[in-house]
């Protein structure tokens, strides 16, 4: 069976979900709009862990759940799920393009480099290593015999 994963739109609604898709493709189908692959976190209360802890056994077993716990023992429950996404929120994740704000001129380099390409002469004088005149030469020419 392969792995497919609940539409819901909230992580407890995908524990008890029934309907399945393994494609976002298929999930756009069956939900009738925009989907989006989400993995939310539960921490169940002392109270509900038998309940939810029953429903994420089934769910690991369907492969969309996964079981941890935390720095206390208690359980966290991973669940991954296609979740409903509404109209208005696909419009509000693409805003109209702006323009970026223009950079401020920096003058920094006005105070070390008057002249322009001062800057670059200066770099070419630091690469440029001249030879010492007092080194000997260990290797001879060999042209010279």
């Amino acid at each position: 069976m392969p792995l497919q994963y609940p539409l819901a739109a909230n992580a407890r609604a995908a524990l008890d979900s029934q309907i399945g898709a393994r494609t976002v493709a298929e999930a756009r189908e069956l939900a009738n709009g925009p989907v989006e692959l989400v993995s939310d976190f539960l921490r169940p209360g002392p109270s509900e862990r038998e309940e939810v802890q029953g429903k994420a056994e089934s769910g690991i077993a369907r492969g969309f759940v996964q079981l941890y716990e935390d720095a206390k023992g208690n359980p966290v429950i991973a669940v991954s799920y296609w979740k409903l996404v509404s109209a208005t929120k696909t419009k509000a994740k693409t805003p109209p393009p702006e323009k970026p704000p223009t950079p401020a001129e920096d003058h920094t380099d006005d105070l070390y480099f008057n002249k322009p390409g001062a800057k670059d002469a200066a770099a070419a004088r630091r690469r440029r290593k001249l030879p010492d005149p007092n080194q000997f030469d260990l290797f001879g020419d060999p042209d010279e015999t």
